[in-house]
C-alpha cells in the first residue's frame, strides 16, 4: 500500500466502529434516584484522528467536543438540563487529552445532545421488583470485514488506547451485560480496547439494571 491508500485504509476501518469513542475514552456516569446525576470523562483524541474531517455520511470521525466552545454549543439544546460543571483540555504531538465533567437533569437530556446520539443512551423501567434499567452503544461492529492490512495498522497506531466505562447506580446492581459488577454492586465497570473493539462481531451494548 501506498502511504495515501494506508492512510484512506485506516480512516475507514476507525470510522467503521468508533461512534460513542474518540481512541481512549475512561467515562463515569453516575445516576442518582430521581434520575439526574453526572458525567465525567477523560478522553484521548489521535492527533491523526484529528485532522480528518468526517467519516463520509456527515458524522465526524470523533464525535466528542474537543473544545470549550465545542461543549458551549453543544449544550444549547439542552437549554440548560445539561451543564458543563469543569473543562480541561491538553495536548502533545501524539495526542488531544480532553477532560469534562457534565451535571445533568435526566438522562434523555443527557443522551438528546449531538456528542451523545450515537451512544444510543436508552433508559426505562421494568423487570423484577419493577426496577429501573439502562443501556448504551459502546461500538457498532463493523458493516463489512475490515482487511488485515487496515487491523494491523490500527495495532500499530492505537496500541494503548484503552475504553473504560463505569456505571455507578442508585441502588443495587442486579445484572449488567458487559464488565464486572463491584463489590457493593453499586457500580459496573466495562474496559476494553481498540485492538479488540475493531474485531467484534457483534455490536457492544451495555445494560444495567437495579
Amino acid at each position: 500500500m501506498t502511504g495515501k491508500l494506508c492512510t484512506i485504509a485506516l480512516f475507514l476501518a476507525v470510522a467503521a466502529v468508533f461512534l460513542t469513542s474518540c481512541v481512549g475514552i475512561d467515562s463515569r456516569l453516575t445516576i442518582l434516584d430521581n434520575g439526574s446525576g453526572t458525567l465525567e470523562m477523560t478522553y484521548q483524541v489521535s492527533q491523526l484522528l484529528s485532522n480528518f474531517g468526517d467519516s463520509g455520511d456527515g458524522r465526524k470521525i470523533v464525535p466528542l467536543p474537543l473544545t470549550r466552545s465545542d461543549f458551549d454549543r453543544s449544550l444549547e439544546a439542552a437549554k440548560g438540563k445539561v451543564r458543563l460543571a469543569a473543562f480541561d483540555r491538553s495536548e502533545n504531538e501524539k495526542d488531544i487529552t480532553i477532560h469534562v465533567r457534565l451535571d445533568f437533569d435526566s438522562l434523555d437530556a443527557l443522551g438528546s445532545l449531538d456528542a451523545f446520539r450515537g451512544a444510543e443512551i436508552k433508559t426505562g423501567a421494568g423487570g423484577q421488583g419493577g426496577g429501573h434499567t439502562f443501556s448504551q452503544l459502546i461500538a457498532h461492529a463493523p458493516q463489512t470485514p475490515v482487511s488485515d492490512d487496515s487491523l494491523r495498522m490500527v495495532d500499530a497506531f492505537f496500541n494503548g488506547y484503552d475504553l473504560t466505562f463505569t456505571v455507578e447506580t442508585p441502588q443495587p446492581v442486579k445484572s449488567a451485560s458487559l464488565g464486572t459488577v463491584s463489590e457493593n454492586h453499586r457500580s459496573v465497570t466495562y474496559t476494553t480496547s481498540v485492538r479488540d473493539v475493531i474485531r467484534t462481531k457483534s455490536d457492544l451494548v451495555l445494560s444495567v439494571s437495579w
